[in-house]
């Protein structure tokens, strides 16, 4: 009779869903902020920066990288050198987590300086794995823009198939709508940031400076991939403690809604990245550079000085998990790939939620009805009864 009876209720009365619930998979703080990271080294192969990465012990060496006394971690490109010859390359840092994160993660930084300056190109983004597939398994951009750029622009690289409608709701201005890397010269969809705060030489000329935090969620229920920027001042209370809750902050600043572009199909677990380049593709453009700069960007790379905002000041990375993160295998490999090759010195400190399950997430719906004084609980998961 029971069965029956649950059958009867789940079929003809609607039923609430609970939202996912966050925890903590991977944190990136205080000393230990550098674990969990793989640093690259060598020229810049793929934007063509005038640059050298550093390695781990040579960016410690030359306080490229590191944790300062108030437990923020510095990641920057080097201001005392002066340099010589045609091609010099300015020692910088390119981080790589070495834990991936998947649908139903939630990414939160806390910056308090972005890097800005003529010729300087920070990002801030994740690709998905294996890298030398790219796109086929996504890129996500959180924080990008190049020179004296007040504002930030956020966007997904993919292949074909992947769009934004221009009428989706955000705070931010839909720039571009087609993320497939082969059109517009791997523009990207775009979204620009609403605040003059959210990037580099902006948030330093604000009178409230002191960057903010920047949040991206890529929701297991229908949500998509959305990113919140809050300013300094303006951080939700949820946003620093243990189980935040982006169903709590208001329409996103960007976001890429599942209607016009399936995470599941046009990406796969996603690895964090953190970098400083100079010049190269897209600072180094001269449309672009002289939008906000004059002269040649490459005649500034030898002149230290120049690079003295060129900086982040982080107080937290931080990844959660709603228990099905990892569970999106995201689209099929095809052909073969070879491992990019990098200078390893991470730590086993930082646990992280993964790229790989067979999970699909259970679907937990919650009813509880009054019956003759009976009350019951059913969980479709397996169908677990409480009466």
């Amino acid at each position: 009779m029971l069965s029956h009876l649950l059958s009867g209720v789940i079929l003809g009365l609607p039923l609430a869903v609970q939202a996912a619930t966050y925890t903590i998979a991977q944190n990136h703080s205080g000393a230990n902020f550098f674990d969990g990271w793989v640093f690259t080294e060598g020229i810049d192969a793929s934007t063509v920066g005038n640059v050298l990465f550093q390695s781990q012990a040579a960016a410690l060496q030359q306080k490229l990288a590191y944790v300062a006394d108030n437990g923020h971690a510095i990641i920057k490109v080097d201001n005392t050198t002066v340099g010589t010859g045609d091609t010099y390359g300015r020692a910088s840092i390119k981080i790589n987590s070495t834990a991936s994160f998947g649908k139903g993660s939630l990414v939160i930084m806390d910056a308090y300086h972005l890097p800005y300056g003529c010729s300087v190109w920070p990002a801030y983004w994740s690709q998905g794995s294996p890298a030398d597939s790219w796109p086929q398994f996504g890129e996500i951009d959180i924080i990008e823009n190049v020179n004296m750029a007040t504002v930030n622009q956020m966007a997904l690289h993919t292949t074909q198939g992947c769009t934004l409608a221009s009428s989706t709701q955000v705070t931010g201005k839909i720039v571009s709508t087609d993320c497939f890397n082969q059109t517009n010269g791997n523009q990207g969809c775009i979204v620009q940031g609403a605040s003059a705060a959210s990037y580099g030489a902006g948030d330093a000329s604000t009178v409230s400076a002191g960057g903010g935090v920047y949040a991206l969620e890529w929701s297991s229920e229908g949500n998509g991939i959305r990113i919140w920027f809050f300013q300094r001042g303006s951080i939700p209370d949820d946003v620093a403690g243990a189980n935040p809750n982006p169903s709590s902050w208001g329409t996103p600043t960007a976001a890429w809604p599942e209607s016009s572009c399936n995470s599941s199909q046009f990406f796969g677990a996603q690895t964090l990245i953190l970098d400083i380049t100079l010049c190269g593709n897209f600072a180094g453009a001269a449309s672009t550079f002289q939008a906000t700069c004059s002269g040649v960007c490459t005649d500034l790379i030898k002149t230290p000085t120049n690079y003295n905002n060129a900086y982040f000041d982080i107080a937290y990375l931080r990844v959660f998990s709603d228990g099905t993160a990892g569970s999106n295998s995201g689209p099929a490999l095809t052909g073969t790939s070879s491992a990019a090759t990098s200078t390893a010195t991470s730590s086993s400190g930082s646990s992280g939620s993964g790229g790989s399950g067979s999970s699909n997430g259970a679907i937990s719906v919650l009813a509880t009805l009054g019956l003759g004084g009976v009350a019951f609980i059913a969980t479709i998961a397996g169908l677990a009864l409480i009466y």
